[in-house]
């Protein structure tokens, strides 16, 4: 193999669209994948979709296997990688071979945290990050009853739909007051949570867990909140944020703030290796977006493979689908200083809510539910008046 291959370890956002934007920078370079999951890249946030009909899992596949052969991208499912050696510009799988190249980019992307609370280890208890994830919560689902979702933010509110679309009486615990708070206002949040509610799922709100409890053959069983409240449940997910995975690079002079540490032409401080996506924190800002990713791995492998682009991340929105709705929002969302001027538009019975903030005149943020057609136009003025 030759000394200047591109080596991408990961196949997700990050990791595809560095090996597509190296491939149209140097249509002969030597460009390898490493996946250490024996499927086909597929799009992560369609898991939840995934425990709710099982059948679907061949239609979340990102690129199939001749898009890779097309462009001459040697993609390894089932690989993990052991260790890097900067130094020698090599890899080591686990399986003991080794992989030399010339430029490595990173975009290993994270995993589900799992907070360190008792009985966290149960059978019943999961979390949602991979295709295996996915398929063994929805087997268990089949005897399930009643359901537990640990964490209010997207994924969880979409592995809740998940379990109520499959039958199971559900609950959400938020740890706040109140659901997405960080891109929603009070009032719809408020509306935002009856929509929740009218789809059967069930949300406490300022909710801690202790400690999850098993029956006498290890299954969970209950789970006991610090104010001492106990809810009866047969399937439990948690969804309590994120981790990069970091660890490949362990030993290794590389910056790592929690990820590694990269400049906006996406390069870390050892020669030759880049990071991108979820793993790469840029100029000290991550959001953990898919498009963001897309837009570092573009950026990340373009310039491995020779080119020079400089990667430009303007603070995105927030858009999502959830619970039969849609939610947008963007800077500043509600505010105490008085010279930030709120227009405000409610529709209850539509579920619609918009609100859009200026100071001095100018748009400043904006929050959008139900109909976000108004979306792509605040985005514009939002950004124009950022810059």
């Amino acid at each position: 193999m030759s000394e200047q291959t591109i080596l991408i370890i990961g196949s997700s956002a990050a990791g595809l669209a560095a090996a597509e934007a190296a491939r149209k920078q140097d249509p002969d370079i030597p460009i390898t994948m490493l996946s250490e999951e024996p499927y086909l890249p597929y799009h992560r946030p369609r898991l939840p979709q995934v425990i709710i009909d099982p059948s679907i899992k061949k239609n979340i596949t990102l690129r199939n296997e001749e898009w890779f052969k097309e462009r001459n991208i040697d993609l390894k499912l089932g690989a993990t990688v052991k260790r890097v050696d900067s130094k020698a510009q090599k890899v080591e799988l686990k399986d003991g071979s080794i992989i030399p190249y010339g430029k490595l980019i990173l975009a290993t992307g994270s995993r589900s945290f799992m907070p360190p609370m008792k009985g966290n280890d149960l059978k019943g208890v999961f979390t949602i990050w991979t295709l295996d994830d996915a398929l063994a919560v929805s087997d268990w689902l089949n005897h399930a009853k009643k359901g537990v979702v640990i964490g209010g933010g997207l994924l969880g509110l979409e592995a809740a739909y998940a379990l109520s679309k499959r039958g199971v009486e559900t609950t959400v615990l938020e740890r706040s007051d109140r659901l997405l708070k960080r891109q929603l206002d009070e009032k719809s949040s408020a509306m935002f949570l009856s929509q929740t509610e009218r789809l059967g799922v069930h949300v406490l709100t300022d909710a801690s867990t202790e400690e999850i409890i098993p029956d006498e053959s290890g299954n969970v069983a209950l789970i006991r909140l610090e104010d001492g409240r106990e809810l009866e449940c047969d399937v439990v997910i948690v969804s309590t944020g994120v981790r990069a995975r970091v660890e490949v690079m362990e030993g290794e002079p590389i910056s790592i703030d929690r990820r590694f540490v990269v400049n906006n032409r996406l390069e870390t401080d050892i020669p030759n290796v880049y990071a991108a996506g979820d793993c790469a924190l840029m100029d000290g800002i991550w959001f953990g977006l898919w498009p963001v990713s897309v837009k570092e791995g573009k950026a990340a492998g373009t310039n491995a493979a020779g080119g020079d682009e400089i990667c430009v991340i303007p603070t995105p929105p927030y858009l999502v689908n959830t619970m039969e709705t849609r939610v947008a929002s963007a800077g500043i969302i509600e505010s105490e200083d008085e010279s930030i001027i709120s227009q405000i538009q409610v529709d209850d019975a539509q579920l619609n809510y918009d609100r859009r903030n200026f100071k001095d005149g100018a748009l400043v943020g904006y929050v959008l539910l139900g109909n976000t057609a108004p979306f792509s136009m605040l985005s514009r003025e939002l950004q124009y008046n950022e810059g």
